[in-house]
C-alpha cells in the first residue's frame, strides 16, 4: 500500500519484492522444509509468515546467496514485520519530525500534519493519533490560532481512555480548560476543570491549584462569584508564596470578584498586597493592578489619585511589550476608564488601540467586548461614517471567528434599522450563512 512516499508492505508484497529483487524461483525461496504452495498462499496474502517460515526462508535465501553470488540485506525480523508494525515506525518519523517542526514560523509544520493525518485516514492507531493531535493543539496555540488549539485537544481528549485516569488525560484537560476560556467557552472549561479535580485524588498541588484558578476564572465570566471566590480560597491554602506568578494570577481574580460583589474596600486592600509583592519588578503586572485599583478610585471618590494612576498606567504602558496577551486588555480597560471620565475622544482611542493588538492576537472574546464598546459609543454620537467602519470590522471578526455574537449583531441591527434598511439586510443576510 503506497501513502504518498510510504510504502506500507504485506508479508506477501515482501516476499514477491525479494524474489523480484534476486531473481529467485518459489521453489527456490521454499527449499525443501516448506512448500512452495504455502510461498504461493503467503504471496497472494492468504497466509501470513510464522516465525519457523521466516526462519526457514532467511536460510534458503543464504543458500541461494552462496550459490548464485548475491548478498542479502533482509532479515528474519523484517520478513516478521506486520504491517501495523510498519505503520508505527512510520508514524514515529512524522511525531519526531512534528515535534522538531513545532517552533518553526513557516508553514513546514502544517505540510507535515496534513501528510500525518493522511497516513492516519488508513491507520486508526489511537495512541499516535493522541499524540499527533496535542501536538497539533500546542502548535496551533503557540500561533495564536485558539480554535483550531481547541479542536485538536478535543479530537485527543475524545480518543483518550477517561476510566485510567493518565497523567496525559490530565494534562489534555489542564489545556483544554485554559483554552476554553480563552474563546469563552466557560461551561465546558467548568466541565474539564470538576473532571479532574472530582476524579484525580492524588492531584499535585500545582495541578489543584490551576484547575482552582481556571475555575474561578469561569465562574467570575459567568457572574457566579461565590463559586468563583470558593475556588480561589482552596486554590489559595494550596499556594506557595514564593510562586508570585501564581499568587499573582489567584489574588488579581480575587480582588476584581470582590470589586463586582461591590465590596470595594476589600478588593482595594487585595490589590495593594498584590503591589506590595511584585513591586515594580514585574511592570506589566504593576500596570494590571494600578489600572484595576483606578476604577476603585473613582467609585469611592478618590478622583485625584485615579487620575495620578492613570498618568502614570498611561505613560508606562508605551514601555511594555504589545506581544504580551494582556496588553490589548489593558488599552481596552483604560478606555473604559476614560469613558467614566467623560474622555470620549480618549476612551475611543484606547479602545481603537486594544480591538486592532486584540485582532492581532486572535482574541476574539476581548475583540467582541471592544467592538460593542464602540457600538454603543457611535449610536450615542450618531456617528453613522464611524459605526459602517466598526459595522465591517465586527464582521470581518466574526467571519474570522466563525461564531456568531447575538448581542453585537443585535446592537448593529437597532442601529441601522433607524437609519438604513438595505445595511440591516446585509447584516441579516451576513447571519443567515452561519446557519
Amino acid at each position: 500500500m503506497n501513502f504518498g512516499n510510504t510504502v506500507i508492505l504485506t508479508f506477501g508484497d515482501k516476499l514477491k519484492a525479494i524474489r523480484a529483487k534476486y531473481d529467485l524461483r518459489q521453489d527456490e525461496i521454499s527449499g525443501q522444509d516448506i512448500t512452495r504452495n504455502l510461498i504461493s498462499e503467503i504471496e497472494t496474502n492468504k497466509a501470513n509468515i510464522t516465525k519457523k517460515t521466516a526462519e526457514i526462508i532467511i536460510k534458503n535465501l543464504n543458500e541461494m546467496a552462496k550459490k548464485k553470488h548475491f548478498k542479502i540485506t533482509e532479515t528474519m525480523e523484517y520478513l516478521l514485520e506486520s504491517e501495523l508494525e510498519q505503520a508505527n515506525k512510520v508514524l514515529d518519523k512524522h511525531i519526531n519530525e512534528l515535534k522538531t517542526l513545532i517552533v518553526c514560523k513557516d508553514d513546514s509544520f502544517v505540510k507535515e500534519l496534513k501528510e500525518t493525518e493522511e497516513f492516519l485516514i488508513n491507520w486508526d492507531i489511537r495512541d499516535k493519533k493522541i499524540i499527533v493531535y496535542e501536538l497539533a493543539g500546542d502548535y496551533f496555540f503557540n500561533q495564536n490560532e485558539m480554535h483550531k488549539s481547541v479542536s485538536y485537544y478535543e479530537r485527543a481528549l475524545e480518543l483518550t481512555n477517561k476510566i485510567s485516569l493518565s497523567q496525559s488525560l490530565l494534562t489534555l484537560l489542564r489545556k483544554l480548560s485554559a483554552m476554553y476560556i480563552y474563546i469563552g467557552n466557560y461551561n465546558e472549561s467548568i466541565k474539564c476543570c470538576e473532571f479532574a479535580l472530582e476524579r484525580f485524588d492524588d492531584m499535585t498541588k500545582e495541578n489543584t491549584i490551576v484547575f482552582r484558578h481556571n475555575n474561578s476564572l469561569n465562574y467570575k465570566k459567568l457572574n457566579n462569584y461565590k463559586k468563583a471566590l470558593d475556588n480561589i480560597k482552596k486554590a489559595e491554602e494550596l499556594l506557595d508564596k514564593t510562586d508570585l506568578e501564581k499568587v499573582f494570577n489567584v489574588l488579581n481574580n480575587k480582588a476584581v470578584c470582590l470589586y463586582e460583589m461591590n465590596l470595594k474596600e476589600e478588593s482595594l486592600k487585595v490589590f495593594n498586597e498584590i503591589l506590595d509583592l511584585i513591586k515594580k519588578n514585574d511592570m506589566e503586572k504593576y500596570v494590571i493592578i494600578s489600572t484595576n485599583i483606578i476604577n476603585i478610585y473613582l467609585d469611592i471618590n478618590l478622583k485625584d489619585k485615579a487620575i495620578e494612576n492613570l498618568n502614570f498606567v498611561t505613560d508606562y504602558l508605551k514601555n511594555l511589550n504589545n506581544d504580551s496577551l494582556s496588553i490589548a486588555n489593558i488599552y481596552f480597560e483604560i478606555g473604559k476608564i476614560y469613558k467614566k471620565l467623560n474622555e470620549e475622544n480618549l476612551s475611543e482611542d484606547y479602545c481603537l488601540k486594544s480591538l486592532d493588538l486584540a485582532e492581532k492576537q486572535k482574541n476574539y472574546v476581548l475583540s467582541n467586548n471592544v467592538l460593542c464598546d464602540l457600538i454603543e459609543m457611535y449610536a450615542i454620537t450618531n456617528n453613522v461614517e464611524k459605526m459602517n467602519n466598526v459595522k465591517e470590522k465586527t464582521l470581518f471578526i466574526l467571519t474570522k471567528q466563525e461564531k456568531i455574537n447575538h448581542n453585537l449583531i443585535y446592537k448593529l441591527i437597532s442601529f441601522y434599522n433607524r437609519k438604513n434598511s438595505d445595511v440591516v439586510e446585509e447584516i441579516i443576510n451576513f447571519v443567515s450563512k452561519f446557519k
